[in-house]
């Protein structure tokens, strides 16, 4: 087994990158696929002119008839110097389209895969084509959307009935034709030369029409995309890094297996099949070892099971000399995470991404599909936002008290808030027989089981979909005693149960298969390691009576239950403080980081300004 100073010296320091399991190392390239993706979308965003916003337009009656008249300005990024002047004026001004097609629309009759149908209408622009266009006063300009590929034509006409079926197109009848459709456009005007591009129009009913043409947001929602695939490249950064002790120890126990394998199992001895649990009867009748089910090196203790005794003539009473175990915390210390990992980094991505692009659908230019969307992401973000910070205010709570409160010695636990680490041992309830799925089960104090039928459903399409459907979960147990060497203490899962307080039975012990069916056992067994943070308080009469007790020790007199005054934390846990501090990360990664996130989530949702 290893020894005590390989855990003393687990102190991650500043950062860690801890080793990535194979499923995490899928996560790391997918994610690293998307954070290219991401640049690829952004770089090419650069090479879309930035539009301006509409509203940032001049507005006019018709064109000007000297070009002097505009207000020319220099173009903003993105306009190939190639192709576009270094000077344009940006106008919305409405204009009848003489000649040439700017778009298509029709009406038609959809029907779904089970007959029910609808009428359909649909809309799509023209590919860009020179067309004629006249303002009010009847001069008459050459113009058409982009014909270099930066721009999309964009648009929206007045919408017909949809209740027969029909198609149209939408084109220039000639000069002075009464059936010419006419737009609000929204329009390029290049300095030298003189030219005239179409950014987007929006059909009116007359040249006196307010209404304003769609925004042209083509560079943005581009770069939307990007922000997008950067933050689930970020969430997907945060679930494939560990918390950087889980790696080291899951590491120890690797080596653990590696020595057992040309050892006999046995009770409390680690072996080649696992370790064995030892089976009792009713008042510490020793029966032996336990011929289903056993822990597996993969979950059992770093340095090695404590030997149970032979006998249990005293279950209180100390060990030898008394002896702390080798895993008590008071022996190894606390083994301290490292203060940043990549789950700080992703997780600053994730969110920082996401909260952005919230901001930036709502506020600036877009339809009014973008706002709704961005409105929409953003409670979503605020809500993700707020739950993380709850969960890491909770967490918070746990690791300090962890931290902080000493690991008190079973012999001399006191009457108020404890953390006791120890060894499951038996009291006078034995170890009952627990048979579920057929199969016998024995050495177990506490259990939970499972079972699942693999189930088969043909949908609609005709497709058969098969999975293993939850049937019943269902727990069992008995008090038991908890052992640090020092003394025994016991510990009713009846009061754990009575606060509601979930019992973290550890890692699934049996699963099995049989016919259509499935079971999943998880439990206690005699000889496991637990960790326990709650009460303690004095034991009722009727409790001594029923489960024995020890006039002489304190220890006896007392037990533990989860905690209802302060609002603190209570855990009933498999493992020792290794395992339960393992899963956990530094208080930088499960406090700091989310609350910056969560400020800085408040501030983009007030505060954000285009």
């Amino acid at each position: 087994m290893q020894s005590v100073v390989e855990v003393q010296g687990l102190d991650h320091g500043f950062f860690q990158f801890p080793r990535p399991t194979t499923r995490h190392i899928i996560g790391y390239i997918i994610a690293a696929v998307l954070f290219m993706v991401s640049y690829g979308m952004y770089a090419s965003s650069l090479g879309i002119p930035d539009v301006p916003r509409v509203e940032e337009a001049d507005v006019l009656p018709s064109l000007f008839q000297y070009p002097a008249d505009y207000d020319f300005e220099p173009v903003q990024k993105g306009y190939d110097q190639s192709y576009y002047a270094s000077h344009a004026a940006f106008i919305v001004v409405p204009l009848e389209l003489e000649e040439g097609v700017i778009a298509y629309d029709d009406c038609s009759w959809e029907e779904d895969d089970e007959g029910n149908g609808d009428w359909d209408y649909d809309f799509w622009m023209a590919d860009p084509m020179l067309l004629t266009l006249s303002d009010a006063n009847g001069q008459r300009i050459s113009a058409g959307f982009d014909r270099y590929g930066s721009l999309n034509p964009e648009g929206e006409v007045r919408e017909p009935s949809c209740n027969s079926e029909w198609s149209r197109t939408i084109e220039g009848h000639g000069l002075g034709s009464g059936e010419n459709h006419l737009f609000n456009a929204f329009v390029l005007v290049e300095e030298e030369p003189l030219r005239y591009q179409l950014l987007s129009v929006g059909e009116v009913q007359s040249f006196a029409s307010d209404s304003m043409p769609q925004e042209v947001t083509q560079r943005e929602d581009r770069g939307r995309w990007a922000l997008l695939a950067t933050g689930i490249a970020g969430m997907i950064f945060m679930f494939s890094t560990t918390p950087s002790l889980k790696y080291d120890i899951a590491r120890l126990r690797k080596q653990n297996d590696a020595n057992s394998k040309d050892v006999s199992s046995g009770v409390g001895v680690l072996g080649n099949e696992g370790r064995m649990f030892q089976h009792l009867g009713p008042n510490f009748e020793v029966l032996g070892a336990a011929k289903h089910p056993v822990r597996k090196a993969s979950d059992d203790w770093l340095f090695g099971s404590p030997p149970l005794p032979a006998a249990y003539e005293n279950p209180y009473a100390p060990d030898g000399d008394g002896a702390l175990i080798p895993e008590h915390p008071t022996k190894i210390g606390t083994p301290k995470p490292a203060t940043v990992t990549l789950y700080s980094i992703g997780a600053v991505i994730f969110s920082t991404s996401f909260i952005w692009l919230s901001a930036d659908l709502r506020a600036r230019d877009g339809s009014d599909f973008h706002t709704l969307v961005g409105w929409g992401l953003t409670v979503f973000v605020t809500v993700v936002n707020l739950v993380w910070f709850v969960i890491a205010w909770k967490q918070f709570k746990l690791v300090r008290l962890i931290n902080d409160l000493p690991t008190s010695p079973i012999r001399s636990a006191a009457v108020g808030q404890v953390e006791i680490v120890g060894q499951v041992r038996p009291s006078v309830a034995g170890t009952p027989e627990m048979r579920v799925g057929g199969r016998n089960h024995e050495g177990l104090v506490q259990w939970s089981w499972s079972s699942y039928k693999y189930e088969c459903h043909t949908d609609s399409d005709g497709d058969t979909h098969c999975s293993w459907n939850h049937q019943e979960t269902k727990t069992g147990g008995v008090p038991f005693m908890v052992h640090d060497g020092s003394g025994g203490m016991l510990i009713d899962p009846e009061l754990w149960e009575k606060e509601k307080k979930k019992i973290e039975l550890g890692p699934m012990l049996d699963s099995w298969q049989r016919g259509d069916w499935k079971w999943e056992v998880s439990g206690f067994g005699i000889g496991d390691p637990i960790y326990i943070l709650g009460d303690c308080v004095p034991r009722t009469e009727d409790h001594k009576q029923a489960w024995g007790t020890d006039p002489v020790l304190p220890n006896a007199l007392v037990t533990v239950k989860p905690t209802t005054d302060t609002g603190d934390a209570s855990v009933l846990h498999y493992g020792t403080e290794l395992d339960v501090m393992a899963n956990n990360r530094s208080i930088f990664e499960i406090l700091v980081v989310p609350m910056l996130v969560f400020i800085f989530g408040v501030f983009m949702f007030l505060n954000y300004t285009p």
